[in-house]
């Protein structure tokens, strides 16, 4: 008999549980009133979309105001914004053309106003302005690309190039909204390659396609012959021979270079064996998962070069700016966080192109002008070279 009780107790509990949070969900209707419309003040069209401003009706219960229209492809979307808002942006359009928008006023008993219609005409999508600005060249490996995002607005720039059976396929896709932006398609040998480029946002707007065949430009990695170098004024260190310079060209991420800088800016030099003309480095973190993107791993450096050993010291007279360089955690988090994303870079290594108008060189100086959490042990797990190798 009591247990009988209790399982009807816990079965009225469970329902008025549910009630609870049915009541929570939503709300009964109070009314079957629609409220007033609103009154359009003024339509800003921008690129992709418009900007429409308002003033809402006086309706004690209004919940949110809806605009309804359809996108380039004949779907209909809508947005809302709460009754606090006095405008609604639309979104996702393509190319400039009129587009009828339905403002609609909603209240807690999900009442509608009548449609007030609305004609904008959007400009066009960004996506087309950072089209006409690509531009294309041929590169190491590959091909490179250059593009403004005037708006810096959320796109893909799409490269594709036929496979082995002459079907067309995906090259590679770069997510950007920087404002300005560049890029490279690699893995290519050295022989004449058709690609096509165009750019789409993330409603499925496509810009444009820029056709043409392009010759990659000879590229391999330079793994052999390189050795330590040091001009006057840089000796060489490194915490202990465990941790030496080499274990940074010797093939494996799990050993590393380990050196105490005692502050920054701090050179180290070596010898590439011969001279390098730079498309690109690659650069491995400490191997420690817990400490990517953190601890001793570098993230600001630079790179220079010479061709005149005996001639350089620890200024920086006779030697080659190659670049500036930042190790960038994909997602952005804050220090001693990661996703499978920055993990995986990490292990990978982060690859990072070097100025194509800078001259070929062979005596190398790294200088590390900051680790992620300002450390001033440094630590390298592997750097690796490619371009073309001069002999």
């Amino acid at each position: 008999m009591k247990v009988k009780y209790l399982l009807t107790l816990l079965v009225l509990i469970t329902l008025l549980f549910n009630r609870c949070e049915e009541s929570e969900r939503g709300q009964y209707p109070i009314d079957s009133l629609p409220p007033n419309e609103v009154i359009l003040i003024n339509v800003e069209n921008i690129p992709g979309g418009a900007i429409l401003s308002y003033r809402i009706p006086e309706d004690d219960d209004l919940l949110y105001v809806k605009a309804l229209y359809k996108l380039d492809d004949g779907s209909e979307t809508e947005q809302k914004v709460s009754s606090y808002s006095n405008e609604i942006k639309i979104v996702g359009l393509g190319r400039s053309h009129e587009v009828e928008v339905k403002l609609i006023a909603v209240d807690r008993s999900r009442n509608e106003s009548k449609p007030l219609v609305v004609k904008t005409f959007p400009l066009d999508s960004p996506i087309h302005s950072t089209f006409e600005s690509l531009v294309v060249a041929d590169d190491f490996g590959g091909i490179r690309l250059n593009w403004t995002n005037y708006t810096g607005s959320d796109m893909v720039v799409c490269v594709n190039t036929p496979n082995e059976k002459g079907e067309l396929v995906s090259a590679r896709n770069f997510y950007t909204n920087s404002r300005i932006g560049s890029g490279n398609v690699r893995g290519y040998e050295s022989a004449e390659r058709f690609f096509e480029i165009y750019v789409r946002d993330i409603w499925g707007n496509h810009s444009d396609t820029l056709k043409g065949v392009f010759k990659p430009l000879f590229e391999e990695e330079l793994k052999e012959g390189i050795k330590r170098w040091n001009p006057s004024g840089i000796p060489y260190k490194a915490y202990h021979e465990t941790y030496s310079i080499e274990k940074m060209w010797d093939g494996n991420i799990n050993t590393r270079y380990l050196v105490q800088t005692g502050g920054f800016p701090y050179s180290f030099t070596f010898d590439l064996g011969k001279k390098l003309k730079f498309s690109r480095i690659t650069q491995v973190q400490m191997q420690n998962a817990s400490l990517y993107y953190t601890s001793q791993n570098i993230q600001y450096f630079q790179l220079w070069g010479t061709n005149t050993p005996n001639e350089v010291t620890d200024s920086f007279d006779g030697w080659i700016k190659l670049g500036d360089f930042e190790i960038i955690k994909p997602s952005g988090l804050p220090l001693g966080q990661t996703t499978p994303e920055d993990r995986d870079l990490a292990v990978k290594g982060h690859e990072l192109n070097v100025d194509p108008e800078a001259p070929a060189v062979r005596y190398i100086r790294y200088v590390i002008v900051r680790t992620w959490s300002g450390d001033q042990n440094s630590t390298i797990a592997e750097l690796r070279f490619f371009g073309s190798i001069q002999e």
